[in-house]
């Protein structure tokens, strides 16, 4: 498969989880949502601690049985964002690669929501 099959498949996702998922809320409520998510869930979704989310906890999140599908949802959003949002700040030399920080989630969903707004 083609990188650009690959993000199409990935922009047809998103587009049907923001239309189909939250139909009565516009897209940029359902990006605040997940936001929000991310925010309260941070802690819980950071498993080791290290204050970086990464790919391997949020795909551990999102195979427990436990975890809504709501909640699997927003997880699924985070991975397939995740290397945007991760390089939204530049933490230096010692940051995890790709690992999401709540600085990184705060600068992208900043970044997101104004495209709404415009």
């Amino acid at each position: 498969m083609s990188d650009l099959q690959v993000q199409v498949e990935k922009d047809d996702f998103e587009k049907a989880w923001v239309s189909n998922y939250v139909p009565k809320d516009s897209a940029a409520d359902a990006i605040l949502q997940i936001k929000d998510y991310a925010y309260k869930a941070f802690d819980k979704l950071d498993s080791d601690g290290n204050g970086y989310i990464e790919k391997h906890e949020l795909e551990a999140h999102l195979k427990d049985e436990n975890t809504p599908a709501r909640e699997k949802s927003f997880i699924t959003f985070l991975l397939n964002n995740q290397q945007a949002i991760s390089d939204a700040v530049h933490e230096g030399s010692t940051s995890v690669k790709g690992g999401i920080t709540r600085i990184d989630l705060e600068a992208y969903f900043k970044l997101v929501l104004a495209m709404f707004k415009s």
